[in-house]
């Protein structure tokens, strides 16, 4: 009787085990699809220093997160796109980091993929600047406002 009441228990566990492996890998999987990159541009105890370093930047989002202030002056769900407009703020002396951040919003998700698509399409600085102001903006009123 105790083998038997074992081995239950054994196989117990080991199901308990690969249920939890599944629903984990589908979560992570759920997570992946919604993580997208964002190109940002530093991070702020206050808004002097922001404001005075990012002066020169029109086209930015700032977020409030744990009592700092994160500008972000790019969004993309391709790290390759971010690449390029990276390269056009580094020469303008900006340090920038490539994040990883979860968008919910399927309207903004939805505009994003059309933008991305331009993004991919063209080298030209312009263009580029233009097409992440669009972006950015829209951001701002489909996900920031929406909070609000």
């Amino acid at each position: 009787m105790n083998k038997k009441f074992l081995i239950s228990i054994i196989i117990v566990i080991i199901l308990g085990i690969v249920s939890a492996k599944s629903v984990y890998s589908l979560s992570d999987d759920i997570n992946k699809k919604n993580m997208y990159y964002f190109l940002q541009l530093g991070v702020y105890e206050n808004l002097d220093n922001l404001n005075e370093d990012t002066k020169n930047i029109d086209d930015k989002i700032v977020l409030k997160e744990n009592n700092n202030f994160y500008v972000y002056v790019g969004i993309s769900k391709d790290k390759n796109n971010l690449k390029k407009l990276s390269n056009m703020y580094k020469n303008l002396g900006y340090n920038l980091l490539i994040k990883t951040k979860a968008i919910v919003s399927e309207e903004f998700i939805a505009n994003l993929e059309q933008f991305d698509k331009l993004l991919k399409q063209t080298n030209d600085l312009e263009e580029l600047k233009k097409i992440m102001a669009v972006i950015l903006s829209s951001y701002q009123e489909m996900v920031i406002n929406s909070i609000i």
